[in-house]
């Protein structure tokens, strides 16, 4: 850069506001992050890469294979054998896997901000945690031109499995929502999505039932799914039975569960978010288990996943907590975002007093419980953090909620399945994610200990590979950097 430029560029920087400074700084330091890693010397992409000596873990049977050898070829999986029987070949890249452990690429299946520009800085968090995928639940305008666009800046991203934009009622949740009315706007959204690239359609709270049900039926028409929240208006037997997809949050599902759901229903017909709490949590410790039951085999016959995203349960109950809200990972969030995670600045929490608060932290643990129910019940879940919301942190936070589901009654496999080979399901794409095995893409995490003895064993990660793409620790330390 030329100095006349550069000053201009100074004298732009020290008239920017201090937030929109960090900002800019923010994404301007991720670019270069992005560019200076893809010359990086630890990272790198060998036509032809042996991971020898490695115990691999089966994610469909849990079944661990010791002594393994898995080929990488490109950006995909060659073969897995014992290593008695294969032989690296003369110039081949070797890692040596002996005492570790390897599982498939993690997927964080409820995300935000990974098809915003101004959220990039978080993708080299995603990778540095071996999430190499991730369903990004607030989709852009047009699906197909964003892929093209990051296509062209050739950044270090995880897979993206695409929503649309949040469809909502009026009064939408949240600004820059797409709001619709009635049948023919609802549907006129799912055809415009189905065009631009969508992976799937995002529902939302406020949506009446003319919409959406419109939205339910055109989705089925076009074949794309929907998923997202069940809005109020609409029960989770409705949900299940209109096909949608997946449901979040366990959104719905406690008054679908209770002995005391007619009178509870009318207590949280209001809309105001204390009531809405205060009758989940006085259904869920009235529990029906005759209710739950039919409720879990109508999602196992229909399909229906849920994906509880304990991460921002938890965390929406402890932000008063000081020793909760001083994670040492803030560090990798930019100054901007961090003062947006206080309560006191987040329209939905800084009217909450400390009751509030108390009560939320009591139907967490409530939430736990069903998820263990649903879990021994055999409903199919996925690993989701609700990353972007406060305290649940790109990348690490899917450990957080791999921990949360282990503590909740799910077994380390049933956690870790949920962050792979139950997403790979989920998005029909079981020949290409989701386990180790010829002809996948190799997005592969190298662990120096067993995640199926101790689920947070999934953090000790010596290697991350991105579509054959290595990223050794120091590549990974870079990243972080």
């Amino acid at each position: 850069m030329s100095a006349c430029p550069r000053a201009r560029l100074m004298a732009r920087l020290r008239r920017m506001p201090p937030r929109k400074l960090a900002l800019f700084l923010a994404v301007w330091i991720t670019a270069q992050v992005c560019s200076s890693s893809s010359k990086d010397r630890t990272v790198t992409s060998s036509p032809v890469t042996y991971i020898t000596h490695v115990t691999v873990i089966d994610t469909e049977t849990g079944t661990e294979n010791p002594d393994q050898t898995v080929t990488i070829s490109g950006d995909r999986i060659g073969a897995v054998q014992p290593s008695s029987s294969e032989q690296p070949v003369a110039a081949a890249q070797v890692i040596d896997g002996s005492g570790k452990f390897l599982i498939p690429g993690l997927w964080d299946m409820h995300v935000h901000g990974a098809s915003d520009e101004r959220a990039s800085w978080s993708y080299p968090l995603y990778i540095a945690n071996g999430v190499t995928g991730v369903r990004e639940m607030w989709g852009p305008s047009n699906a197909n031109k964003f892929r093209a666009h990051l296509e062209r800046k050739e950044r270090i991203a995880p897979h993206l499995y695409l929503a649309s934009p949040i469809v909502d009622g009026s009064p939408p949740v949240w600004r820059g929502s797409v709001v619709v009315t009635n049948a023919s706007q609802a549907r006129r959204f799912v055809d415009e999505q189905k065009r631009n690239g969508a992976d799937f359609i995002k529902v939302y709270n406020n949506l009446n039932r003319e919409s959406y049900f419109a939205i339910a039926d055109e989705s089925k028409r076009q074949a794309i799914p929907f998923a997202g929240h069940v809005p109020l208006v609409v029960t989770a037997w409705e949900a299940t039975a209109s096909g949608q997809r997946s449901i979040e949050h366990l959104r719905a599902l406690p008054l679908a569960v209770s002995a005391r759901e007619d009178e509870l229903r009318r207590a949280a017909a209001s809309g105001l978010v204390h009531e809405r709490n205060a009758a989940a949590l006085g259904a869920l410790q009235s529990y029906s288990q005759s209710k739950a039951d039919r409720l879990f085999e109508e999602f196992k016959k229909n399909e229906t996943w849920q994906v509880p995203t304990l991460t921002v349960l938890r965390a929406t109950g402890m932000l008063t907590d000081p020793q909760f809200t001083g994670d040492a990972r803030l560090r990798y969030v930019p100054f901007q975002l961090r003062q947006q995670w206080n309560a006191s600045a987040d329209f939905r929490f800084r009217d909450w007093t400390a009751a509030d608060f108390l009560q939320q932290r009591q139907l967490f643990h409530e939430e736990q419980k069903l998820v263990g129910a649903m879990f021994r019940a055999g409903v199919p879940m996925l690993a989701g953090t609700d990353t972007m919301n406060p305290y649940c942190f790109p990348g690490f936070s899917l450990h957080d909620e791999l921990a949360l589901l282990v503590e909740s009654g799910v077994t380390p496999l049933g956690a870790l399945q949920m962050a792979t080979r139950n997403s790979a399901i989920f998005m029909n794409a079981t020949n290409r994610y989701g386990s180790i095995a010829s002809g996948k893409i190799s997005d592969l995490v190298l662990l120096d200990a067993d995640p199926l003895q101790d689920i947070h064993n999934t953090t000790k990660i010596r290697a991350v590979f991105l579509a054959g793409r290595l990223f050794d620790r120091a590549a990974l330390d870079h990243l972080l950097k």
